[in-house]
């Protein structure tokens, strides 16, 4: 029989449950920005959200679906961001569309970091209900951005879009980790001159390598265009 502590009281209607499993979400989206994805706990997540840490299977059935719950979050609000900022307006130059994405990107550290855990590890952890509803969700988030920059950028076939989103995720997400060392590393790329090029910041080179894939994306459309 599962046990409640003093100070935390249990959800017993849908409208309480639902807003616990919001506060649930709410404090891992809190201490994963302030601390890093890695280094949260299950227990901290709980405590943070005033549930007892035996009850949290009532909402999610573990830490890594609280994380994904939040990735999908993230792959939704970055499909919108990149929908206001490109959609309503004309077309853009690649330099343009490159600047959009990294933007938009960094403007999301907490989405970048997930990027990172979410194959590495998040997805091996949880049932493959919960991972097939994580996928479906990223899928359709990357449709909806490949849609938006071939209609920005109209260079851009569909396929490319779709690679420009995938070539996207994947250096933000490793990009995100190098330019956000722990202390110790940071530490040793201030004193050693030699280790200097490791430390990097995360918009400027990211936006650097999107540009270059942009444009090699749509200089490889126009020559099967030529072919064609």
């Amino acid at each position: 029989m599962e046990t409640i502590e003093p100070g935390f009281q249990r959800a017993r209607t849908p409208e309480r449950k639902r807003q616990r499993a919001d506060d649930l979400l709410d404090a891992a989206r809190r201490l994963a920005r302030d601390e890093g994805v890695r280094a949260v706990t299950l227990t901290e997540i709980a405590t943070s959200a005033g549930v007892h840490v035996s009850a949290v299977r009532r909402y999610f059935e573990s830490r890594e679906e609280i994380f994904l719950r939040l990735a999908e979050e993230g792959w939704r609000e970055w499909a919108e961001a990149l929908r206001n900022r490109l959609g309503t307006g004309p077309a853009v130059t690649p330099s343009g569309l490159a600047t959009a994405l990294a933007d938009t990107l960094g403007d999301r550290p907490l989405f970048c970091d997930l990027l990172a855990h979410a194959p590495l590890s998040l997805e091996r952890a949880v049932s493959a209900d919960v991972v097939r509803a994580f996928k479906l969700s990223a899928v359709t988030a990357a449709q909806d951005i490949a849609e938006t920059l071939a209609a920005a950028l109209p260079d851009l076939n569909w396929d490319a879009a779709l690679d420009l989103v995938t070539t996207s995720m994947a250096l933000a997400q490793s990009l995100w980790q190098i330019s956000h060392p722990p202390e110790t590393l940071a530490k040793l790329y201030r004193e050693d001159t030699r280790l200097a090029h490791a430390a990097v910041e995360f918009t400027p080179r990211l936006t650097r390598l999107l540009h270059a894939t942009v444009v090699g994306l749509t200089a490889v459309g126009s020559e099967r265009g030529t072919e064609a």
